[in-house]
């Protein structure tokens, strides 16, 4: 992690992107004036699952994973999150230790505003605190849906259904089909739904096999995408 220079918020199309799109002019200088920003290296730690929340991390640029360790050692990533994404405010919010690790997929530049300087900000803004609300929301009902599909969908249908969210979120048009446009390792494939490394390599050799997507070292390429949300019993 290295210190990079300041970023204005005021002026920050990242910040449009997400919660904070509707705050106030006196607020966001508020915030701009208690913010540092970092720029990460791929693979940095921004903060670890168990340790304390000390602010409010903001993403300018590049992409960050979130997980939990097991007591076997194997992680489960929670979420991927990009630009304008939040960062840690769980656990700030209910005065928690962090409940995931933070980690960056890519090279990224975050910014982290003060929570003492924050909470005020929220308090007199509601339509801040709705989006927040808003926003853990749609989190919960992640989780609860992720909790099922790991439950009741065989591994088959559950990396189909993966590579459907991955398309649906991070798919860019090419001349073969849909290029998912982030580099997850064959590890982390399997980290986001509950499998093992081995059966995430299995999967993809037999949905190339099948036709279904293209695979060149970590691009995946979708070819079939309706044969791929049937494959993932996903009602289209």
């Amino acid at each position: 992690m290295t210190k990079a220079s300041k970023l204005e918020c005021q002026t920050c199309n990242s910040r449009l992107l997400g919660v904070l799109c509707d705050l106030e002019k006196n607020a966001v200088e508020e915030c701009d004036q208690h913010k540092t920003t970092n720029e990460y290296k791929k693979g940095q730690v921004i903060f670890y699952e168990g340790n304390q929340a000390y602010g409010l991390y903001c993403i300018f640029s590049g992409r960050v994973k979130l997980y939990q360790t097991g007591v076997d050692g194997r992680q489960q990533i929670l979420r991927i999150a990009g630009p304008g994404d939040l960062l840690g405010y769980r656990a700030l919010f209910s005065d928690e230790s962090y409940h995931a690790t933070a980690e960056t997929l890519e090279a990224s530049v975050i910014c982290c505003v003060d929570k003492n300087a924050f909470f005020p900000v929220l308090a007199k803004n509601p339509k801040l605190a709705l989006n927040i609300i808003k926003k853990l929301a749609k989190e919960l009902r992640e989780a609860e849906e992720l909790a099922t599909s790991i439950a009741q969908r065989s591994v088959r249908e559950r990396m189909a259904e993966l590579l459907m969210m991955l398309k649906e979120t991070y798919g860019k048009p090419s001349k073969k089909g849909i290029v998912i446009d982030l580099h997850l390792s064959r590890e982390e494939l399997a980290e986001m739904i509950g499998i093992t490394q081995e059966t995430a390599i299995r999967l993809l050799s037999e949905f190339k096999k099948d036709g279904l997507i293209e695979v060149h070292e970590r691009e995946i390429t979708i070819l079939n995408p309706k044969a791929l949300l049937e494959t993932a019993r996903i009602e289209a």
